[in-house]
């Protein structure tokens, strides 16, 4: 499926929360190379499935590896309930983003 057109085909609803959503499923694509939800179904399927929309749960490849930071934040970042999110300002302060080598 063709990265940018993964969120131009499929609708995220708005709002503070989405961004955080959407940055997530960046984050899932540069890291496995693949959306995070519905990356084995068609355009088509994932607009009248609703799939993203629907999408409870987060699932990991095992490779390549990623650390459990970086699979944390997405899996909040990803959160089915928005309220859950965490909006910018926490995401920009979380351990896997300010990680600095002692």
């Amino acid at each position: 499926m063709d990265f940018f057109n993964y969120f131009h085909f499929c609708y995220i609803p708005g709002g503070i929360h989405a961004i955080s959503k959407r940055a997530a499923s960046f984050m899932y694509q540069m890291l496995y190379g693949r959306c995070p939800f519905g990356h084995d179904q068609t355009q088509e399927r994932i607009l009248w499935e609703d799939t993203i929309i629907n999408a409870r749960r987060v699932e990991f490849p095992s490779k390549p590896a990623a650390s459990n930071e970086a699979k944390d934040l997405i899996r909040r970042c990803l959160t089915y309930n928005q309220s859950e999110r965490p909006d910018v300002l926490t995401i920009t302060q979380d351990p896997y983003l300010s990680y600095a080598k002692k």
